[in-house]
């Protein structure tokens, strides 16, 4: 059996954030990646390469099986999955394929070489919305339930199959909440607003700019997935997020502006709005607390330190911006 750790997505934005604290604390990774367009290898420049095993090939490839069948890893961490919003509207069958089809696959290999452990990252979107109390775990209700996007759904979907592996296979998931950070794809929020707001730009929000969310620094949510992996209790689920990240999306846009040394003036509200936007999420993450997970970085550092990163890195994200505002909406909106 090999020590390495498979971290299936590790080009992605969470994935490649979780193999670069790996690598530092001097673990051994087998990275296995379908290398859509939000993955990106540079993402994974600034460690030792030697620690890092690549296979550029999809989860839901029979050649996935020859690789864990040949590596016979001890743990895998189940990251990749397509997980944007917009485009799990616009190509829904595909969404199910990767999130679903693509975590049926990989608990089937997991099971096959008896791994040690197998982490589902699954998130806190299938709960759906929030009307009252945070969600605790126990309040996932089987199948789609509450959960509104076909991305959502799909994550559900994958979150139910994983645990109904729990009986076969040493597991546990980890549902965390939305992460921002350093080399997330311009197509999300807060790398959307920074750009353009490092750009010279205005900043967009859809609707009255009222819906809620809890943001968690990536940084974060990694050391919250490793405590999970080494402290969890086998069978649980596992929400993931910080004590002080509740903020509207007009404040999060406005946290950036003021990062970026901007007037909350650029911040202006859309008559666009996603059809369907849950108003809120939220959940209890009480259950990790327990285990001694905290966070280290508030969200006003978190926006510093990001906005820092990508103004000094923006050769990384240049290039991206075109196809990532051909996705919205409100790109055609007249900014005045």
């Amino acid at each position: 059996m090999s020590d390495r750790i498979l971290v299936t997505g590790g080009l992605g934005f969470i994935g490649s954030a979780f193999i670069r604290h790996m690598v530092r604390s001097g673990r051994r990774i087998l990275n296995v990646d379908a290398h859509t367009y939000a993955a990106d290898p540079r993402r994974l420049e600034t460690i030792d390469s030697n620690g890092v095993d690549t296979h550029l090939l999809d989860v839901s490839d029979d050649a996935f099986l020859d690789v864990v069948k040949q590596e016979h890893p001890q743990i895998i961490v189940h990251v990749a999955a397509e997980s944007h919003v917009t485009r799990s509207e616009q190509r829904p069958d595909a969404f199910y394929n990767s999130n679903v089809q693509g975590t049926r696959m990989v608990l089937e290999a997991a099971v096959g070489v008896e791994v040690d452990l197998m982490v589902h990252i699954s998130t806190d979107e299938v709960y759906g919305p929030c009307h009252a109390a945070p969600f605790r775990e126990e309040d996932k209700v089987l199948g789609e339930g509450r959960a509104t996007s076909a991305y959502a759904r799909t994550k559900a979907l994958a979150d139910d199959l994983a645990l109904s592996y729990s009986d076969r296979l040493p597991l546990v998931v980890v549902r965390p909440t939305n992460c921002f950070g350093p080399y997330q794809h311009p197509e999300k929020a807060i790398p959307r607003w920074i750009t353009r707001a490092l750009g010279g730009g205005r900043l967009p929000v859809w609707g009255d700019g009222g819906q809620v969310r809890d943001w968690m620094f990536v940084e974060d949510a990694v050391t919250g997935i490793e405590t999970v992996m080494e402290r969890g209790t086998l069978g649980q689920s596992y929400n993931l997020a910080p004590g002080d990240g509740s903020r509207s999306n007009r404040q999060v846009a406005q946290e950036v502006a003021r990062a970026a040394r901007r007037s909350e003036d650029a911040v202006y509200l859309t008559d666009y709005d996603r059809p369907d936007h849950d108003r809120r999420y939220a959940v209890d993450a009480s259950r990790i607390r327990e285990l001694g997970w905290t966070t280290r970085v508030d969200f006003h550092q978190g926006i510093e330190r990001t906005v820092d990163w990508y103004s000094r890195n923006t050769s990384w994200w240049t290039s991206l911006l075109s196809d990532a505002e051909t996705l919205y909406s409100d790109a055609a909106v007249r900014e005045e």
